[in-house]
C-alpha cells in the first residue's frame, strides 16, 4: 500500500490525505495522460476507470486541480459504484474546500463500503480537518478494530495527530506510540512533523512528538538534530554539545551534522 505523506504537509493537511491510493510522479502522470484518449471502450472498462482515478489522484497530489477533476470525473462516470473512485472525487472536493460536498460523497462511500477501513480512516481525517475530533475518532477507532484491516498503523497514526490537532496530547502520544509499534517506518514522518512544529514555535508539540520516537526508536540523524536544537534554545550548551558529539560520531555525514558544524539550529 503506498503512502502519501508528504514532508511538505502541515499537520491538518497530513491527516486529511487519502490512504490506499497509488500515487504517481507527475511526470510519469503526464505520460500517461498524453496517451489517453476517452473514447467508447472507456465506459465499461474497469482498468481505465482505475487509471483515471490514479491519474486523478497524482495530479491532485501535484496540486493540479483542473487535470486531477477531469480525470477524477472520468473515472466516476466510468465506474459510479466503484467505491474508490467515488473515495478519489471526494477527496477532490475535500481538497477544494467543498466540504458539503465532500461530506455527502464520503457518506455515500460508506454506504457503499460499510466495513472498508481505508474508507473510515479517510472519513476520519476529513472531520478531523473540520475540528470534528469525537466523531473523527470514532471512524480511526472503528478502522483499527476491523479484523480483517491490513493498514491499523495508519488509523492510529491520524487518530494520533488527530489528538495532538485537538490538544488532547496524552491521547496523541499514546496513539502515536502504539502506531509505531506496528509500523517503525512511520519515524520518519513523525521527527518532519516534530521539527515542523518546532520551526513553528510549537515546542511542546515538537518535544512531545521527539519523545514519542525516541521511547520507540532508536537514534537517528534527525532525532539527535532535533535534540540539539532544544539545547540551542535553552542554553543548554552542554547538551548541545553532547548530542553534537553522538551526531558526530554516529552521523558523520549527515546534513544535520553539517547543519550542526555551522552552528545553523
Amino acid at each position: 500500500m503506498a503512502k502519501v505523506l508528504s514532508q511538505g504537509r502541515s499537520l491538518s493537511q497530513r491527516i486529511a490525505l487519502l490512504r490506499g491510493a497509488h500515487w504517481l510522479n507527475g511526470l510519469f502522470a503526464m505520460l500517461l495522460l498524453a496517451g489517453c484518449v476517452h473514447s467508447p471502450q472507456e465506459a465499461t472498462n474497469p482498468t481505465i476507470a482505475q487509471t483515471r482515478l490514479q491519474l486523478g489522484l497524482a495530479y491532485l497530489a501535484h496540486s493540479n486541480l483542473d487535470s486531477a477533476r477531469q480525470n477524477l470525473e472520468k473515472a466516476v462516470a466510468i465506474a459510479p459504484q466503484d467505491y474508490r473512485t467515488q473515495l478519489g472525487m471526494a477527496l477532490y472536493e475535500q481538497r477544494i474546500g467543498e466540504n458539503r460536498l465532500a461530506e455527502r460523497r464520503y457518506q455515500h462511500v460508506l454506504n457503499m463500503a460499510p466495513e472498508n477501513g481505508s474508507v473510515m480512516n479517510n472519513y476520519g481525517a476529513f472531520l478531523c480537518s473540520l475540528g470534528q475530533y469525537v466523531a473523527a475518532q470514532r471512524q480511526f477507532s472503528a478502522a483499527a478494530q476491523l479484523p480483517d484491516y491490513s493498514q491499523v498503523a495508519d488509523a492510529l497514526e491520524n487518530a494520533g495527530y488527530c489528538f495532538l490537532h485537538a490538544g488532547q496530547t496524552e491521547n496523541a502520544r499514546n496513539l502515536l506510540s502504539r502506531a509505531l509499534k506496528y509500523d517503525p517506518t512511520k519515524g520518519s514522518a513523525l521527527l518532519t512533523e516534530a521539527n515542523r512544529q518546532f520551526d513553528a514555535g510549537k515546542n511542546e508539540q515538537a518535544r512531545l512528538l521527539l519523545d514519542v520516537y525516541q521511547h520507540s526508536l532508536p537514534a537517528s540523524a534527525e532525532s539527535l538534530w532535533l535534540q540539539i536544537r532544544f539545547a540551542a534554545l535553552a542554553g543548554h550548551d552542554g547538551d548541545k554539545k553532547r548530542y553534537g558529539n553522538v551526531l558526530a560520531r554516529s552521523f558523520p555525514q549527515s546534513k544535520q551534522y553539517q547543519h550542526f558544524l555551522a552552528n545553523e539550529y
